[in-house]
Protein backbone atom coordinates (compact mmCIF):
# COMPACT_ATOMS: atom_id res chain seq x y z
CA UNK A 1 0.00 0.00 0.00
CA UNK A 2 0.75 3.39 -0.76
CA UNK A 3 0.01 6.91 0.68
CA UNK A 4 -2.06 8.70 -1.61
CA UNK A 5 -2.26 5.88 -4.00
CA UNK A 6 -5.47 6.02 -5.70
CA UNK A 7 -7.32 2.68 -5.67
CA UNK A 8 -10.15 0.92 -6.08
CA UNK A 9 -12.42 -1.73 -4.45
CA UNK A 10 -15.47 -3.27 -3.07
CA UNK A 11 -17.12 -2.40 0.39
CA UNK A 12 -16.96 -5.50 2.12
CA UNK A 13 -19.07 -4.38 4.69
CA UNK A 14 -21.02 -2.02 5.94
CA UNK A 15 -22.68 -0.47 8.94
CA UNK A 16 -24.82 2.46 7.90
CA UNK A 17 -26.21 3.24 11.39
CA UNK A 18 -22.31 3.76 12.79
CA UNK A 19 -21.23 4.94 9.41
CA UNK A 20 -18.01 3.19 8.82
CA UNK A 21 -16.82 0.04 7.13
CA UNK A 22 -14.11 -1.66 5.15
CA UNK A 23 -13.01 -1.58 1.39
CA UNK A 24 -11.53 -4.68 -0.12
CA UNK A 25 -8.89 -4.10 -2.44
CA UNK A 26 -8.79 -6.67 -5.42
CA UNK A 27 -5.32 -9.42 -4.30
CA UNK A 28 -5.19 -7.69 -1.24
CA UNK A 29 -5.47 -10.14 1.85
CA UNK A 30 -5.64 -6.67 4.15
CA UNK A 31 -8.46 -4.22 4.52
CA UNK A 32 -8.97 -0.63 4.34
CA UNK A 33 -10.97 1.04 6.88
CA UNK A 34 -14.15 3.50 5.87
CA UNK A 35 -15.46 6.47 7.26
CA UNK A 36 -18.93 7.92 5.83
CA UNK A 37 -16.76 11.66 6.25
CA UNK A 38 -14.44 10.48 3.65
CA UNK A 39 -16.71 10.74 0.73
CA UNK A 40 -16.49 13.67 -1.34
CA UNK A 41 -20.49 13.46 -2.44
CA UNK A 42 -22.62 12.17 0.44
CA UNK A 43 -25.81 12.40 -1.80
CA UNK A 44 -25.97 8.44 -1.95
CA UNK A 45 -25.59 6.31 0.94
CA UNK A 46 -23.06 3.37 0.32
CA UNK A 47 -23.96 0.02 1.14
CA UNK A 48 -22.10 -3.34 1.12
CA UNK A 49 -20.70 -4.31 -1.90
CA UNK A 50 -20.59 -0.90 -3.88
CA UNK A 51 -17.58 -0.19 -5.90
CA UNK A 52 -15.56 2.94 -4.89
CA UNK A 53 -12.59 4.70 -5.71
CA UNK A 54 -10.74 6.13 -3.13
CA UNK A 55 -6.94 7.47 -1.54
CA UNK A 56 -5.24 5.59 0.55
CA UNK A 57 -4.35 8.13 3.60
CA UNK A 58 -3.21 7.19 7.23
CA UNK A 59 -4.70 8.75 10.52
CA UNK A 60 -2.96 10.25 13.09
CA UNK A 61 -2.34 6.60 14.41
CA UNK A 62 -0.51 5.92 11.48
CA UNK A 63 -3.13 3.25 10.50
CA UNK A 64 -4.46 3.01 6.81
CA UNK A 65 -7.72 4.32 5.99
CA UNK A 66 -9.68 5.42 2.96
CA UNK A 67 -10.06 8.91 2.04
CA UNK A 68 -11.59 11.28 -0.79
CA UNK A 69 -13.85 8.25 -1.55
CA UNK A 70 -16.32 8.44 -4.55
CA UNK A 71 -18.83 5.91 -5.36
CA UNK A 72 -18.71 3.96 -9.10
CA UNK A 73 -21.36 3.17 -10.86
CA UNK A 74 -22.29 -0.95 -11.27
CA UNK A 75 -24.04 -0.90 -7.92
CA UNK A 76 -23.92 -3.60 -5.43
CA UNK A 77 -22.11 -6.96 -6.44
CA UNK A 78 -23.30 -10.25 -5.92
CA UNK A 79 -20.36 -10.89 -2.95
CA UNK A 80 -22.00 -7.83 -0.98
CA UNK A 81 -22.85 -8.14 2.54
CA UNK A 82 -23.68 -6.34 5.24
CA UNK A 83 -22.79 -5.89 9.34
CA UNK A 84 -25.78 -6.84 10.56
CA UNK A 85 -26.90 -4.58 13.49
CA UNK A 86 -28.67 -6.94 15.75
CA UNK A 87 -26.94 -10.01 17.13
CA UNK A 88 -28.40 -13.71 16.56
CA UNK A 89 -29.95 -14.83 19.71
CA UNK A 90 -30.04 -18.67 18.72
CA UNK A 91 -26.32 -18.63 18.75
CA UNK A 92 -25.99 -16.65 22.11
CA UNK A 93 -28.47 -19.47 23.47
CA UNK A 94 -27.07 -22.07 22.11
CA UNK A 95 -23.78 -21.39 23.63
CA UNK A 96 -25.15 -20.22 26.91
CA UNK A 97 -27.43 -23.28 27.41
CA UNK A 98 -23.99 -25.21 26.49
CA UNK A 99 -22.01 -23.96 29.44
CA UNK A 100 -24.87 -24.10 31.72
CA UNK A 101 -25.71 -27.55 31.06
CA UNK A 102 -22.36 -27.91 31.55
CA UNK A 103 -21.80 -26.59 34.96
CA UNK A 104 -25.72 -28.36 36.02
CA UNK A 105 -23.91 -31.49 34.71
CA UNK A 106 -20.69 -31.32 36.68
CA UNK A 107 -22.90 -30.51 39.63
CA UNK A 108 -24.90 -33.44 39.74
CA UNK A 109 -21.61 -35.12 38.61
CA UNK A 110 -22.37 -36.27 35.44
CA UNK A 111 -19.29 -34.40 34.25
CA UNK A 112 -15.63 -34.00 36.01
CA UNK A 113 -14.55 -30.24 36.83
CA UNK A 114 -11.36 -30.71 34.61
CA UNK A 115 -14.13 -30.92 31.30
CA UNK A 116 -16.37 -27.65 32.54
CA UNK A 117 -13.36 -26.33 32.83
CA UNK A 118 -12.09 -27.33 29.46
CA UNK A 119 -14.55 -26.01 27.89
CA UNK A 120 -14.46 -22.60 29.83
CA UNK A 121 -10.82 -22.09 28.82
CA UNK A 122 -10.90 -23.01 25.49
CA UNK A 123 -14.05 -20.74 24.69
CA UNK A 124 -12.07 -17.52 26.65
CA UNK A 125 -8.80 -18.30 24.20
CA UNK A 126 -11.45 -18.57 21.08
CA UNK A 127 -13.41 -15.25 21.65
CA UNK A 128 -10.11 -13.99 22.76
CA UNK A 129 -8.64 -14.69 19.03
CA UNK A 130 -12.19 -13.38 17.06
CA UNK A 131 -11.36 -9.95 19.42
CA UNK A 132 -7.81 -10.15 18.29
CA UNK A 133 -8.36 -10.86 14.23
CA UNK A 134 -11.13 -7.96 14.79
CA UNK A 135 -8.84 -5.68 15.95
CA UNK A 136 -5.80 -6.75 13.07
CA UNK A 137 -8.62 -6.16 10.38
CA UNK A 138 -9.26 -2.78 11.59
CA UNK A 139 -6.14 -2.00 11.79
CA UNK A 140 -4.42 -3.44 8.98
CA UNK A 141 -1.95 -5.98 10.78
CA UNK A 142 -1.73 -9.56 10.58
CA UNK A 143 -5.10 -11.32 11.27
CA UNK A 144 -5.84 -14.90 12.96
CA UNK A 145 -6.61 -17.37 9.80
CA UNK A 146 -9.74 -18.87 9.27
CA UNK A 147 -8.23 -22.44 9.88
CA UNK A 148 -7.26 -21.47 13.39
CA UNK A 149 -10.36 -20.01 14.08
CA UNK A 150 -12.11 -23.21 13.26
CA UNK A 151 -9.41 -25.29 14.78
CA UNK A 152 -9.62 -23.24 18.16
CA UNK A 153 -13.80 -24.19 17.86
CA UNK A 154 -13.08 -27.92 17.14
CA UNK A 155 -10.95 -28.18 20.08
CA UNK A 156 -14.27 -26.88 22.20
CA UNK A 157 -13.86 -23.31 21.82
CA UNK A 158 -16.87 -23.01 19.49
CA UNK A 159 -19.17 -21.53 22.44
CA UNK A 160 -16.83 -18.38 22.55
CA UNK A 161 -16.77 -18.38 19.18
CA UNK A 162 -20.90 -18.10 18.85
CA UNK A 163 -20.53 -15.41 21.17
CA UNK A 164 -18.08 -13.54 19.62
CA UNK A 165 -19.82 -13.91 16.71
CA UNK A 166 -22.85 -11.70 17.94
CA UNK A 167 -21.35 -9.83 20.52
CA UNK A 168 -18.20 -8.61 18.33
CA UNK A 169 -20.20 -8.51 14.91
CA UNK A 170 -17.07 -10.46 13.63
CA UNK A 171 -17.69 -13.22 10.87
CA UNK A 172 -21.10 -13.69 11.65
CA UNK A 173 -21.86 -12.23 7.91
CA UNK A 174 -19.59 -14.96 5.86
CA UNK A 175 -21.83 -18.04 4.57
CA UNK A 176 -19.06 -20.38 4.39
CA UNK A 177 -17.39 -19.36 7.20
CA UNK A 178 -20.76 -19.81 9.44
CA UNK A 179 -21.18 -22.97 7.64
CA UNK A 180 -17.87 -24.49 8.43
CA UNK A 181 -17.89 -23.30 12.20
CA UNK A 182 -21.33 -25.59 12.56
CA UNK A 183 -19.61 -28.54 10.97
CA UNK A 184 -16.75 -28.21 13.94
CA UNK A 185 -19.63 -27.68 16.31
CA UNK A 186 -21.32 -30.52 15.49
CA UNK A 187 -18.29 -32.80 15.60
CA UNK A 188 -17.20 -31.74 19.08
CA UNK A 189 -20.67 -32.68 20.00
CA UNK A 190 -20.29 -35.95 18.56
CA UNK A 191 -16.80 -36.55 20.40
CA UNK A 192 -18.11 -35.55 23.06
CA UNK A 193 -21.13 -38.00 23.12
CA UNK A 194 -19.22 -40.83 21.91
CA UNK A 195 -16.39 -40.45 24.78
CA UNK A 196 -19.44 -40.50 27.47
CA UNK A 197 -21.51 -43.14 25.41
CA UNK A 198 -21.86 -45.82 28.96
CA UNK A 199 -21.00 -48.59 26.88
CA UNK A 200 -17.83 -47.24 25.57
CA UNK A 201 -16.95 -46.38 29.16
CA UNK A 202 -17.27 -50.03 29.93
CA UNK A 203 -14.75 -50.80 27.08
CA UNK A 204 -12.38 -48.50 28.33
CA UNK A 205 -12.46 -48.91 32.25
Amino acid sequence: MTKNAVSTGVIDSWDDAKGFGFIQIPSQKQQVFLHISAFTHQGKRPQAGNRVQFCLAKDKQGKWRADKVRLLGGGATKASRKISGSPNRLSIAIALSFIAALSIGYTLQHFPLWLFLYFISASLVTFIAYGWDKRSARNNRWRVSEFKLHLLSLAGGWPGALLAQQWLRHKSAKGRFKFILWLTISANLALIYLIHRPELNTLLN
